[in-house]
């Protein structure tokens, strides 16, 4: 029995791949004893888990990270 053939691609029939680039970089916070992480925007507070960094603050959630306004004049 033959091995299937992967499926030739269209040149007509182009697919171009979207990139989105999601604010934060995850990353692993396990605090010591005494010392939990709070989350500047909600107070949330963590002992361990994911935390999420961006621009030199870090933030409980990808939504917690506030959005960034751009003024067009």
């Amino acid at each position: 029995m033959a091995g299937k053939k992967p499926a030739k691609r269209n040149v007509s029939n182009n697919v171009k791949e979207i990139k989105i680039e999601l604010p934060g970089k995850a990353l692993k916070y396990v605090g010591m004893k005494g010392v939990n992480f709070e989350c500047p925007t909600c107070k949330r507070t963590l002992v361990k888990g994911i935390i999420w960094e961006h621009g030199n603050s870090a933030y409980c959630t990808r939504t917690c990270i506030p959005k960034e306004i751009t003024a067009t004049i």
